[in-house]
């Protein structure tokens, strides 16, 4: 069980948890335990192990690893042969509340007004005059797992023609000024926010919110671009790294001993040095929680030229508009298969030897169990909390 699936466990039976909240704690807590079912492996010379399965939860730090290699691998055939520029979105502090009570809403807003804003930037004659394309993931959390809404854009640097015909670059090193797109977003947010308040469709206290928009007003909504990556490589070893993370990976969590968990932060304001905060069980699955994506929510989101609809299509003409002659990048040739398992204690490979289904354990089958993995006729249960 990973670090984080102890906690989840403990924490599990708290009272604070509604159906959503409890069936990931679940999940996190099973994954890649008895409980989630597995296979038991056999290698030529008769050496068993056993592979239990994976949650698959989104917000499982376990789970991410297979589904960013396999996500990385379908984008292959999406990079371009341009520069590419990371934006970044951010709203400010005074609109939390409103965040954590309409996060559906909420977050739908972010992703719609910084594509448009993006779109309506580089789409001005005096800027690129062209149309742009992207894609963006959405992160909810700083390094303490405070709550702290944002979108990460990654962006090409140039755009295709009004008419389609051609490619137009953009300037090296330079995207756009952020000051216009910042000005523009505040605008477009502000103002979605204040029709869906007036149509009655954000949860909260309506007066309470009225002042919270008034106050983000009067505030700047922060956007800002990171220096551009080197080429597509370098963007494809971003994207690896940063779209599948959660609030917390088990690398960050030393400890957790008398209701009491440890976990390291990263503090970039004093010499990106690494500094150890204390929380007790509820208020580090209280902060955990806040980063809960609604139900079938999608972090990851395409806009301009790389919408969903026809995104493979498109991509193709526009990399035939930056380079004619370039290549189709096949993805099986640019990542290497995977290799096949192989046995802990005399390096053959293994091979399936029976399944089991996913069940609830007694503790006094754990020890054979994870041994030799349950035999075909025994039928084991264990309460959960």
């Amino acid at each position: 069980m990973s670090k984080l699936g102890t906690i989840a466990l403990m924490g599990g039976s708290l009272p604070y948890w509604g159906a959503h909240e409890s069936a990931v704690l679940r999940r996190i807590s099973d994954c890649q335990t008895l409980r989630m079912g597995g296979n038991v492996l056999i290698c030529d010379q008769g050496h068993r192990e056993v592979h239990y399965n994976s949650c698959r939860d989104r917000h499982c730090p376990l789970c991410q690893g297979v589904a960013r290699t396999q996500w990385v691998k379908d984008r292959l055939t999406e990079l371009l042969p341009c520069p590419y520029f990371h934006v970044v979105f951010t709203v400010p502090h005074e609109l939390m509340t409103v965040a954590l009570a309409n996060k559906r809403i909420f977050y739908r807003a972010l992703f719609l007004c910084a594509h448009e804003s993006l779109l309506a930037v580089f789409g001005n004659p005096e800027n690129l005059g062209a149309r742009v394309g992207g894609l963006s993931v959405l992160h909810t959390w700083n390094q303490k797992l405070a709550y702290h809404p944002h979108l990460h854009c990654i962006v090409p640097g140039g755009g295709v023609s009004p008419d389609g015909t051609k490619w137009i670059a953009g300037t090296p090193g330079f995207l756009v000024s952020v000051k216009r797109l910042s000005s523009m977003f505040r605008g477009k947010f502000l103002g979605l926010l204040k029709k869906q308040l007036k149509k009655g469709k954000l949860a909260g206290d309506a007066a309470n919110t009225q002042r919270a928009l008034c106050r983000a007003s009067a505030k700047a909504f922060v956007v800002y671009a990171k220096k551009p990556f080197g080429g597509p490589e370098q963007v494809l070893k971003y994207l690896g790294r940063y779209t599948h993370r959660v609030g917390i990976s088990e690398q960050r969590i030393l400890s957790y001993e008398n209701n009491q968990v440890k976990f390291s932060w990263l503090d970039r304001k004093n010499g990106q040095t690494r500094k150890i905060m204390t929380l007790t069980l509820e208020e580090f699955l209280k902060k955990f929680m806040l980063h809960l994506l609604p139900k079938a929510f999608r972090k990851i989101r395409y806009f301009g030229f790389m919408g969903n609809r026809h995104r493979r299509a498109s991509i193709h003409k526009v990399r035939l508009l930056i380079n004619p002659a370039a290549k189709t990048v096949d993805p099986k040739n640019s990542i290497p298969p995977k290799e096949p398992k192989t046995c802990t204690k005399c390096g053959q490979p293994l091979s399936v030897h029976s399944r089991f289904e996913k069940s609830y354990f007694k503790v006094s089958n754990l020890q054979g169990i994870r041994a030799h993995g349950p035999e075909p006729s025994e039928k084991v249960t264990e309460c959960r909390y």
